[in-house]
């Protein structure tokens, strides 16, 4: 298990690594302006994405040792192109974004809804390792077409940025068809009658979950658009850049979350699975705090050199979120044990009292503390959804758990270290 992490982890601290570096190119490239409007952009994606998820998303995890694989994808792909050809409707008639993005966006948001379906089935079918390439080069490809089509064109824009997003995507889904052919050669071919059955099944459990991503999310990226509004696309550009900084501790929850996830959706033993998320949850939250010790440090100085001048709050903002990005990983941890168990709507629960807890903060905040509003509502937010996922874990029959004893971590770093020789010697040899 420890191997798994640790491969997963490693993986994520990669894509974290690249998606920091794509921060960086935007920022140094268009500005805090620019990096704004990238901001608000993917913000957009990843709110259309909420509603392709009612029938995609982690939920096809859950169904995939329960449906077959072909039903999952077809139905699948089909919301996702229905919710993408709304979407264009909806700009078009709205103007909610510019003209020239509305099609880039309907278009994106359908295709990473794509990625997440192939991925979600690898992860069901407990390949973490292909689900974790897949992952990682997303960030990879983007890096690499950014540079190429910032420098090349010598004229950066949001418009590339786009374009790279764009190839990333289509070379993620070719790969993971590759992968999910020897599953899909197996079933027998799609009927027409499976269809509808297959979108109850998936509605069923889609709209619990994503009622806990709509308000999650709404949560976390709300202050974009209340920041725009009431100042300016710079401000959301610096706190857009705070945020994907500090949120980089999370790839160590989600490195712990995907093994827990794709285990427990493969038992029905409930005193494993609580025993499971209880050790993983004291892991998770030591070294989550230990991830952030230096990203507190920092002095601002190297955050301005790194983005540039207009990036140098970027210390001050990272002090404010940081208590509430650490004891979200109790969301994080906890709240896939509910998923796990088909419980989605206890997630629903404590995102929806975040949501109601951050909708009249970021109004109050936002216009007399600016980034630091958002900042301050946040962690408010992520305290009150942690608190309700212990309680309803406490309920269920688990601890209240904070960091490993002795024991445990004497345990930890003995399998480490057994991991890690194995891998010299095999490299060696």
């Amino acid at each position: 298990m420890i191997k798994k992490i640790f491969s997963t982890f490693t993986v994520r601290f990669g894509s974290a690594i690249l998606n920091f570096l794509i921060a960086v190119i935007v920022s140094q490239y268009l500005g805090a302006s620019g990096k704004g409007e990238q901001g608000i952009l993917v913000a957009t994606i990843a709110i259309i994405m909420l509603f392709d998820n009612l029938i995609g998303g982690a939920t096809v995890v859950y169904l995939t040792p329960r449906l077959k694989i072909k039903s999952i994808i077809l139905v699948s792909y089909f919301w996702a192109l229905f919710v993408s050809l709304i979407t264009f409707g909806l700009l078009w008639l709205t103007h909610l974004v510019e003209p020239k993005y509305q099609l880039w966006i309907a278009v994106l948001s359908g295709l990473c809804s794509f990625t997440s379906v192939n991925t979600s089935i690898l992860i069901g079918k407990e390949k973490i390792n292909r689900s974790n390439i897949l992952v990682f080069l997303i960030p990879l490809i983007t890096v690499i077409s950014v540079l190429i089509l910032f420098n090349i064109k010598h004229s950066a824009s949001i418009d590339s940025y786009l374009v790279s997003m764009l190839i990333s995507y289509i070379v993620n889904i070719s790969l993971s068809f590759y992968w999910l052919i020897p599953w899909l050669s197996k079933e027998t071919a799609f009927r027409f009658n499976e269809f509808f059955p297959t979108l109850k099944t998936m509605l069923h459990y889609g709209y619990q979950n994503q009622m806990a991503h709509v308000f999650q999310l709404i949560s976390n990226r709300i202050s974009f658009f209340v920041l725009e509004y009431y100042w300016s696309k710079s401000q959301v550009g610096i706190y857009s850049n705070g945020v994907s900084i500090i949120e980089s501790v999370w790839m160590i929850s989600s490195s712990i979350t995907l093994l827990q996830y794709s285990r427990i959706v493969n038992s029905s033993n409930k005193k494993y699975a609580i025993q499971l998320t209880e050790l993983l949850t004291k892991y998770g939250l030591l070294v989550a705090f230990i991830a952030l010790i230096p990203i507190v440090l920092l002095p601002s100085s190297v955050y301005g050199t790194i983005f540039g001048s207009d990036f140098s709050e970027l210390n001050r903002l990272i002090w404010v979120l940081a208590p509430g990005i650490w004891v979200f990983n109790y969301t994080l941890i906890l709240g896939h044990y509910f998923s796990g168990t088909g419980k989605y709507y206890i997630n629903a629960i404590a995102s929806g009292v975040g949501f109601l807890v951050t909708i009249p903060a970021v109004f109050i905040l936002i216009p007399k503390f600016q980034i630091y509003g958002a900042a301050i509502s946040a962690t408010i937010s992520y305290f009150c959804s942690s608190l309700v996922v212990i309680y309803y874990f406490k309920k269920s029959g688990g601890k209240f758990v904070l960091f490993p004893d002795k024991r445990e971590l004497v345990n930890f770093f003995v399998h480490t270290k057994a991991i890690v020789n194995n891998k010299i010697k095999s490299k060696l040899s």
